[in-house]
């Protein structure tokens, strides 16, 4: 049984703070801001290489393992010196290169937290096609709140958007402008106040207890978020997670991604899904946006942590994992913190999201992946 005791760890190379988790060594540079981790043997290996090195050259360090993989010893003595491969990361400042709208035109306003969102739709077909997804959280214009516009404008056949007057992506077609939509008017609600880490990830809430599930595109994240919501829990997101620095998830009300692969499987438990329009991903797979009826209200902490993956013909397993383990399929799914990553972030990163009971779930039945998820939450009541 994996555990959250987190414990510092001094090395030898005083850039690096390092943490043993779970049977994992676990390093931020200070230097470059990357991070590295080693499980078990490899993490006992890497203490002993360093506790060597404050006596030893790194060639006789070398000498002291000559029964092992050479190179993967003499990667452990450069990392344990200080010889990372990653560079020491150099923030740029962008010029300010805003294109407002000069003329008066009507908008619609929609509001996220504290941010009223203005978008300029220039035809009604337009209108049409996008406003249904946000129609949940529009309103009439309001004043005490961050506004921000959102231009949408032709060029050509392509499409560009405006946020705030600064073109905020690639020429897009029209098919693709609401999935680009959404995922600025998302970034933009959360970048606009302190959080600690954002992931690529889904979250729900039952009986007090919130599941976040990173996971890389095609897992089936989306997939399982909707089953989860049509058994009880209630939806904080399920395209970006945001944590802030007491480990609370903060709710993003927009519409579930469910890709064109997943309609005929949610269909009985939406049957909405099949009145919708269609979009297209930023990848060119059709998509159609399932709006929230069971929003989470406020934030709420995180207490578990689960890896889903969908393998066709796969068993179901709920297999608890460790740190490092954990912080690689963080990496693989993407993540972004606000600015950079300090050693205090990490350290938060560790205590708030890293600490918490962690699974990898693989599943090719989402009717067994629901049983394990169940099973999994009555048996921390029972404890």
């Amino acid at each position: 049984m994996y555990s959250d005791e987190m414990m510092r760890i001094p090395l030898h190379y005083k850039e690096y703070d390092a943490y043993l988790m779970d049977e994992s060594l676990l390093i931020y540079s200070n230097k470059t801001t990357q991070v590295y981790g080693y499980e078990k043997d490899d993490a006992a290996l890497f203490l002993e290489i360093d506790e060597y090195l404050s006596e030893y050259t790194p060639a006789q360090v070398l000498e002291k393992f000559v029964d092992l993989s050479v190179l993967a010893v003499k990667q452990m003595i450069d990392l344990a010196s200080g010889n990372e491969i990653g560079e020491e990361i150099v923030s740029e400042t962008r010029r300010d290169e805003r294109q407002y709208l000069t003329e008066q035109v009507v908008r619609t306003y929609y509001r996220l937290n504290d941010n009223l969102f203005a978008i300029y739709y220039p035809s009604v077909d337009l209108y049409d096609h996008i406003h249904p997804l946000f129609e949940h959280i529009h309103v009439e214009e309001m004043s005490g709140c961050r506004e921000v516009l959102v231009d949408l404008l032709p060029s050509g056949d392509m499409w560009k958007i405006h946020l705030d007057g600064i073109v905020a992506d690639k020429l897009v077609h029209r098919a693709q402008l609401a999935t680009f939509v959404q995922a600025k008017m998302m970034s933009a609600t959360y970048e606009s106040t302190p959080y600690l880490i954002a992931l690529h990830a889904g979250a729900v809430e039952r009986d007090g207890k919130v599941i976040v599930m990173p996971a890389a595109s095609g897992s089936g994240k989306s997939t399982l978020t909707a089953t989860l919501m049509h058994h009880g829990f209630t939806l904080f997101s399920d395209e970006t997670v945001v944590l802030d620095d007491d480990g609370h998830v903060e709710p993003l009300p927009f519409g579930m991604n469910i890709k064109e692969g997943s309609w005929d499987i949610l269909a009985p438990m939406y049957p909405e899904l099949d009145d919708l329009d269609t979009h297209s991903r930023f990848d060119g797979q059709g998509i159609r946006f399932l709006l929230p009826k069971k929003m989470h209200q406020g934030t709420r902490k995180a207490t578990h942590m689960i890896f889903p993956k969908y393998v066709q013909d796969a068993e179901t397993a709920l297999i608890a994992i460790g740190a490092n383990e954990a912080l690689a399929k963080i990496q693989e799914a993407t993540y972004q913190v606000q600015e950079r990553l300090d050693a205090d972030k990490f350290r938060l990163i560790l205590e708030k999201l890293i600490a918490l009971p962690k699974y990898a779930l693989v599943y090719s039945d989402l009717d067994e992946a629901i049983g394990v998820i169940d099973r999994l939450l009555e048996s921390d009541k029972e404890r």
